[in-house]
């Protein structure tokens, strides 16, 4: 009897610890299930987000009409070192123009087809401006290059310039849902947020080849006279100044520029 006993106690451990066994795979597969769900619903290609912010700020097919633009920008924290920049591009010829105004006096940098050039002014501010010439190096020759069309939008033909782009995930920022994405390139790299609601940029982030870090967070989007939207007041802060400033920008899309204007 005592025999019979033991073996009916046997089974029924063994058939509670099946069932718990079961319950929690069960529970386990369920969780999997869950999670994989709630990544694939959040989670998009950064095809996807770019496609959205496109089609958010004009469409497509507009941003491939661009070919030519001027960018002028201001940079104020209500002190000494304001400036003002005012950059002429052409996406065709990937020229550039860009000239930094600090204090009334201009240093103009210029990089076109077989030209690239800096321009300071030496002498003193009652006086005609003379300005010493000097030839930019290939390192900076690149930068330029490459900020002609990253100055638009860092993401814009990124297959074409060697551009990597991943997606990070589902982040917060200032309180708001942002899309948080990656793209690598030689020298650069970039770090995006698009507000997962309005699909815009909300902040952007990059570090230079020489170790500077900028931050620029945008508030305010313009709306052209092509139809497309741009990021038109923020903020910009610099990994080396370490000050917050204000940022405005106004943007024209395909200007007719003269025959000379990236030359020196």
């Amino acid at each position: 009897m005592n025999n019979i006993l033991s073996i009916l106690e046997f089974l029924n451990k063994t058939i509670s610890t099946f069932n718990f066994n079961f319950l929690m795979k069960k529970f386990s597969f369920l969780s999997l299930i869950m999670t994989l769900f709630v990544i694939n619903t959040f989670a998009q290609s950064p095809d996807t987000i770019f496609n959205k912010y496109y089609q958010s700020t004009g469409g497509l097919p507009l941003w491939k009409k661009v070919k030519t633009y001027t960018l002028k920008q201001s940079f104020v924290a209500n002190a000494a070192t304001d400036y003002d920049m005012e950059v002429k591009a052409s996406i065709t010829d990937k020229a550039m123009l860009k000239t930094k105004t600090i204090m009334k006096r201009s240093f103009i940098y210029g990089v076109g087809k077989t030209d690239a050039f800096l321009k300071i002014p030496t002498g003193s501010r009652d006086k005609a401006i003379v300005y010493d010439v000097k030839d930019l190096s290939a390192k900076e020759q690149n930068n330029m290059k490459r900020e002609v069309e990253d100055f638009l939008v860092p993401f814009f033909n990124y297959t074409e310039k060697g551009y990597i782009a991943s997606y990070v995930g589902l982040e917060t920022l200032n309180t708001k849902k942002v899309h948080h994405v990656e793209l690598k390139g030689k020298d650069i790299k970039y770090d995006i947020y698009f507000d997962s609601t309005s699909n815009l940029m909300a902040s952007l982030k990059y570090k230079l080849a020489t170790g500077e870090e900028i931050t620029q967070e945008f508030t305010t989007y313009a709306t052209s006279e092509l139809g497309i939207k741009y990021p038109s007041v923020g903020t910009y802060f610099s990994s080396i100044d370490k000050k917050k400033v204000k940022l405005t920008s106004q943007i024209i899309f395909n200007p007719t520029f003269e025959a000379t204007t990236f030359k020196r």
